[in-house]
């Protein structure tokens, strides 16, 4: 779930050298070099996870050498560390990019411009998808903790500002806390859309118009 890009955000890159998560040899690699490590690190991560990586794999994957690597990162946490910011870092930027492209005036009409981006998006960017979903419930791990990153937050931001808004136009029912409702519509939505890139069954067929029918009109016949 991130925007694809070429380039990494090199302010990014220059604050995580300072911070020690990446050396300085790693910042002053050639932009394309270091986008390859990153793309490698995401795709192999998602794959193996941070304990099924091989640190030789991902040299090998990248055309680096071993002695490379611990020339750009203190070590393979580091490296995870680092691939988890830059990827927070695309995240905040592409639903930025959501919010600035997005046109509708009704919530039920935002939110299904929402769940939209994030279906094709999925389908478009598979290893960024399959990093979202081994992150999202692994930043507990027992050897490398990340310290207040939690990458459903921007999603979470946007679904909240939309319903927020919703019950100030009278559209939603205001006579539940907005964050309650903007955490179950942010539930259901998820929950879709794991299940979705797991290829369980779950009807794929109109899923969207059904899904805003049934947040907004409900169940009750």
């Amino acid at each position: 779930m991130a925007i694809d890009s070429n380039t990494l955000n090199e302010n990014l890159i220059a604050e995580l050298s300072s911070r020690k998560i990446v050396n300085e040899t790693f910042r002053r690699l050639d932009p394309k070099k270091k986008n390859k490590i990153y793309k490698t690190a995401v795709r192999l991560f998602a794959e193996y996870g941070y304990d099924g990586l091989a640190i030789d794999q991902l040299c090998e994957q990248s055309s680096i050498s071993k002695g490379s690597f611990f020339q750009y990162f203190p070590s393979k946490s580091h490296l995870f560390e680092f691939v988890i910011l830059v990827f927070d870092d695309y995240l905040a930027g592409w639903i930025d990019d959501i919010r600035n492209k997005e046109t509708a005036v009704l919530a039920r009409n935002r939110i299904l411009y929402l769940y939209q981006a994030l279906v094709i998006n999925s389908r478009l960017f598979p290893d960024e998808e399959r990093f979202f979903l081994y992150v999202s419930s692994s930043l507990s791990h027992a050897t490398v903790a990340v310290e207040g990153i939690d990458l459903s937050r921007h999603f979470h931001e946007y679904v909240n500002e939309i319903i927020r808004r919703g019950v100030e136009t009278g559209e939603i029912r205001g006579d539940v806390e907005v964050d309650l409702t903007s955490y179950l519509v942010s539930l259901i939505i998820e929950g879709i859309l794991r299940r979705s890139y797991a290829e369980s069954d779950l009807p794929k067929i109109r899923t969207e118009e059904h899904l805003i029918s049934f947040l907004f009109d409900g169940i009750k016949a």
